[in-house]
């Protein structure tokens, strides 16, 4: 089985959930990080972690959502894609540079 979606793809989560994932955030616009089987191995091709963009930023790394829970959206970047990882990950390094002075 081939992947739907190619990792940095930007993407639409369902506005609701199957009950067995209601606890789930949803409703919200992704960039796809990569499924179960490019980040640990395996055969899950169809399970995506996501990067969560709220108002333009990043603001959290979730997973596991099911391939039939997301949507391609038509505008696609991938240049803007790394570049709001690059600064996830920044803003994450200096929130643990903080913590560790305290």
């Amino acid at each position: 089985m081939k992947q739907k979606f190619r990792k940095l793809s930007f993407v639409k989560v369902a506005d609701e959930m199957p009950e067995h994932k209601s606890h789930f955030d949803k409703g919200f616009i992704g960039i796809v990080d990569g499924t179960y089987s490019q980040l640990y191995g395996g055969g899950d091709v169809q399970s995506y972690a996501l990067f969560k963009v709220e108002d333009g930023m990043i603001t959290n790394h979730i997973s596991w959502y099911d391939e039939d829970l997301l949507t391609l959206l038509p505008e696609q970047d991938k240049e803007k894609a790394e570049e709001m990882i690059e600064a996830y990950h920044l803003s994450e390094d200096e929130d643990n540079e903080e913590e560790e002075d305290e």
